[in-house]
C-alpha cells in the first residue's frame, strides 16, 4: 500500500467546497488551516500509478487551486511485521 500526505490550497472562499470535493474521492481530511484556506489530507492507493493518478485527479476539482506532495510511504508486508 502506497500513501502520500498532500497539502490542497483552496481557491479563495472555496474551502468548504474543496473539503468536500476531496472527501468526495475517499480522502481523509487530517488538518484544515481555515485562514490560508488549505489543508492536509492522504492519498492510499494499491500501486504508485493508482496514487498518482489520484493525485493528478484533485487539481481538476472544483474548488481546488493547488495540491502538491509533502509526503510519500510505501507499507510493505515486511515493514508489517
Amino acid at each position: 500500500m502506497f500513501y502520500s500526505g498532500v497539502l490542497v490550497t483552496a481557491n479563495p472562499g472555496e474551502l468548504e467546497k474543496a473539503v468536500q470535493s476531496v472527501e468526495g474521492k475517499g480522502l481523509e481530511i487530517y488538518h484544515r488551516d481555515p485562514d490560508a484556506e488549505r489543508f492536509i489530507a492522504v492519498i492510499e492507493g494499491e500501486t504508485i500509478q493508482s496514487e498518482a493518478d489520484l493525485f493528478k485527479d484533485l487539481i481538476t476539482l472544483p474548488g481546488i487551486q493547488n495540491v502538491s506532495l509533502v509526503a510519500n510511504l510505501e507499507d510493505t508486508e515486511e515493514e508489517q511485521q
